[in-house]
């Protein structure tokens, strides 16, 4: 690892133009021509940017598609060549980009963990020592090991790689969206990895559309539109300015069609009701209002009683997940949260069934739609096994004219109010 402060990857004026795409015809009347000159036009997918990531550091990206997250990703890892500027790196860089990229389709697991490990710097002798933990860290049988790793599923594939990229002691670690395709129990392992490195010093740069994810991981945030940055600086700036941004986006969406897709991934998820010890999984919940359940429902502010009860299935790895209920408003945009107690999630047979339920009496929100949203974590309420947000809606009515989402609690207090002369 490095030590001292001079950046392990720095952007100078770096950006990335790919030429406009050429037909053969046009390229085969070019050479007969002889003209080789750069025609005009072509997309710039990010223009030229500068930054540093310190030793130890860790970076968020956030941006919309198309943003250029992928394409500065990719010139940190070296897999791009940047169209002006340079990408400046020092130490050992390991990333997880494109799934599958760095390995050779027709060799085994184990011959591309040799060949993925050399990219990184390793020499046989150094992967050698590691190879029984990368082995046990992927999960992957010795039989799968031996297969070609073209028989591999994309899940397999995700382990293998970010098995061997997290084992190389890098200097800086770049995570793209890949991670995703993991399963929730080897996804939980890799999260906590991640977390082992930042903690022992490596840096970090992050692409995540999991917004608590950069805000966990990272210090620093870095959000890209239309390949240029619109900011960078501390996590805790930056991302609820960004947050704001996809509010005003999330506004002009349609709400019944956001609901509607909610729904369907959630009876989705719902009807799959198998035991699966290995794996913390939701197996069924229910918003209730004043009693009645539903996912439209309606209410009055500072009266009504809102439930959440969550039914679930624990995994073996994970004996005592948490659950959470978020409220936010109609656009997304939070405006509380809460988790249960640790240990307070509890079996109730054999099979690993677990339940519990969480009550807001005179519910302190004032007229408006918002959305509840149901997510269950690990014990440390760090990593997320799943969630539907919004799993339902409520809609509060009240009268007065108190501006604002929440019911502002507390008196006031004339001259001749008893607490008041009591002071």
């Amino acid at each position: 690892m490095s030590s001292d402060s001079a950046p392990v990857l720095s952007f100078q004026n770096a950006g990335k133009t790919y030429p406009p795409q050429r037909t053969p015809l046009r390229q085969l009347w070019g050479h007969l021509r002889g003209n080789q000159r750069l025609e005009t036009g072509g997309y710039t997918a990010l223009q030229p940017v500068s930054f540093d990531i310190l030793p130890g550091q860790s970076v968020g990206i956030v941006g919309l598609n198309g943003a250029g997250k992928s394409t500065l990703l990719q010139l940190a890892a070296g897999t791009l060549t940047p169209s002006s500027g340079q990408v400046c790196t020092r130490g050992r860089i390991a990333a997880l980009l494109e799934l599958g990229s760095g390995f050779n389709p027709e060799a085994t697991g184990i011959e591309n963990i040799f060949l993925y490990a050399a990219t990184m710097g390793l020499t046989k002798d150094q992967v050698q020592t590691r190879l029984d933990a990368i082995c046990a860290f992927s999960g992957l049988s010795s039989e799968h090991l031996a297969m070609p790793v073209k028989t591999y599923s994309s899940g397999m594939q995700v382990r293998l790689a970010f098995a061997v990229a997290t084992s190389v002691d890098p200097d800086i670690l770049i995570v793209d969206e890949a991670l995703s395709v993991g399963d929730g129990v080897f996804a939980k392992r890799s999260f906590d990895r991640v977390m082992q490195l930042r903690e022992s010093g490596t840096s970090l740069l992050l692409c995540s559309h999991a917004l608590f994810h950069v805000d966990l991981f990272c210090e620093r945030c870095l959000w890209l539109d239309q390949g240029r940055i619109r900011e960078f600086g501390p996590t805790s700036v930056v991302l609820p300015h960004y947050q704001e941004y996809l509010d005003s986006l999330n506004q002009h969406a349609a709400s019944d069609d956001a609901a509607a897709s909610s729904e369907d991934a959630e009876e989705g998820k719902l009807l799959t009701q198998a035991a699966h010890p290995e794996q913390v999984r939701l197996n069924h919940a229910e918003v209730r209002l004043d009693g009645i359940a539903g996912k439209e429902l309606h209410g009055h502010s500072g009266q009504s009683c809102l439930e959440v009860e969550i039914s679930l299935q624990v995994a073996r790895q994970e004996p005592e997940p948490r659950a959470a209920v978020v409220i936010s408003s109609d656009s997304g945009k939070i405006i509380g949260s809460t988790f249960s107690e640790p240990g307070a999630i509890r079996v109730t047979n054999a099979q690993g069934y677990a339940h519990i339920t969480f009550r807001l009496s005179q519910i302190p929100l004032n007229k408006g739609r918002y959305r509840v949203g149901i997510y269950l974590l690990c014990a440390h309420a760090r990593y997320v096994y799943e969630w539907i947000d919004p799993f339902a809606h409520i809609n509060l009515s009240a009268q007065g004219n108190n501006q604002g989402p929440w019911l502002m609690p507390g008196q006031w207090l004339s001259p001749d109010t008893p607490e008041h002369a009591d002071t």
